[in-house]
């Protein structure tokens, strides 16, 4: 089958919050594998075995940075949404493809978010919730948020009239 891309792609802003946040991750988890790994070492706790579990704990946290790293320009180009007559559409991915529908009759509330890193970015995130799950359309301009958020209200309230 195949997937055209939608037509609405986040602002290109977005990466760098996605990297800060990866880097952030990666501090903390660092961080607190040395903190857990030093109070073993000087409480005289750590054996060899205990090295040998936080070596692959490192490891891991690095090949996981390196990786998400990596991705985020993959992750940018197949993340997109689209409004359609009835629906709110989200797409992501290109190995493993996703297209979720979610129609406006479903639609419970909508909610706007910002974080310190997509406020330095002059970003928003848009959270729309259904009674099963909310679904997220983060790195949006202020702008554009604010525009799809009332676009969606009005929807939602003609499709809830329409019922």
């Amino acid at each position: 089958m195949n997937y055209p891309l939608l037509k609405n792609q986040l602002p290109a802003s977005i990466k760098k919050v996605w990297k800060k946040t990866s880097f952030l991750t990666f501090s903390v988890l660092l961080l607190l594998g040395i903190g857990i790994i030093s109070t073993l070492t000087y409480f005289k706790l750590a054996n060899g075995t205990w090295y040998v579990i936080f070596s692959s704990y490192f490891a891991l946290i690095l090949l996981l940075f390196i990786f998400n790293f990596l991705l985020i320009n993959y992750r940018y180009h197949y993340f997109r949404y689209e409004l359609t007559i009835k629906e709110v559409v989200f797409q992501k991915g290109y190995i493993f493809r996703s297209i979720t529908y979610v129609p406006f009759s479903r639609i419970q509330h909508i909610e706007t978010e910002q974080g310190p890193f997509l406020r330095r970015e002059n970003l928003m995130e848009l959270v729309i919730y259904t009674a099963a799950t909310a679904h997220r359309i983060a790195g949006l301009s202020l702008e554009e948020s604010e525009k799809l958020r009332e676009s969606l209200l009005e929807r939602v309230e003609e499709a809830s009239s329409d019922d």
